[in-house]
């Protein structure tokens, strides 16, 4: 993974993107501390994946506290966010399955 190019997704956040497929894509998020990708509704069902540092999940009203090797899954249609905790990094893989176009 860290041989893949980074960006910055238009939330700010530095991220890779892994694997962009028809039927998934794997992003692999990496919020520095305190950083946070605010709740947001998304029409795919996901699973995040902590790779590093801990931080909160949050999906739909249920919040997560969530560290290495973790994994929280979001259904479709539901809002989802990230939020690192304030002293430590939180990379996560998400794993999407995007919504057929038909």
């Amino acid at each position: 993974m860290s041989e893949v190019k980074t960006f910055t997704t238009p939330v700010g956040v530095l991220a890779r993107k892994l694997l962009d497929h028809s039927s998934f894509l794997i992003m692999n998020l990496l919020l520095k501390p305190g950083e946070a990708v605010e709740k947001h509704n998304m029409p795919d069902d996901a699973f995040f994946y902590v790779v590093k540092g801990c931080g909160i999940i949050e999906v739909g009203e249920e919040q997560t506290s969530a560290g290495e090797t973790d994994i929280v899954f979001s259904p479709k249609n539901t809002p989802r966010g990230l939020y690192a905790s304030p002293d430590r990094e939180f990379h996560v893989l998400i794993v999407r399955s995007p919504v057929s176009a038909g």
